[in-house]
């Protein structure tokens, strides 16, 4: 049987948040983050994608990034989603960055999770 543990000290009051960005001298961007619902918060992409895009005089481009472009088929709602980021980025951050190049900053952080060797191993030991 497993004993439950009940706090009986006093709490903390709470901070005001307007108090602390007052005495940073911040001001509300305005910008609301649900990050309990996504797998990557729109702050971190945005990070991922100023660190990594650059421009040599044409496009911008994702340092790292193949040159062959590759066709992915998306359904039609994510990319819309695709394409409703893209163009937050474009007017609220004034990063000029496509649709295609938010999914694969999204597919690379999803996919950077998965330990490759596990899946080797796994598919080595279904072969014999």
């Amino acid at each position: 049987m497993r004993k439950i543990i009940k706090e009986k000290g006093p709490t903390q009051r709470s901070i005001n948040p307007k108090l602390v960005a007052k005495a940073l001298s911040a001001e509300d961007t305005g910008i609301v983050i649900d990050t309990k619902r996504v797998p990557i918060s729109l702050f971190a992409l945005r990070q991922f994608i100023a660190d990594r895009l650059y421009s040599t005089g044409g496009r911008p481009k994702l340092k790292g990034t193949r040159k062959v472009r590759n066709k992915i088929s998306f359904f039609d709602e994510d990319w819309e989603k695709l394409k409703a980021i893209a163009g937050y980025y474009k007017e609220k951050e004034g990063i000029n960055v496509s649709s295609s190049q938010i999914a694969s900053a999204l597919i690379h952080a999803e996919i950077s999770k998965i330990k490759i060797s596990i899946i080797k191993s796994k598919s080595r030991s279904a072969l014999k």
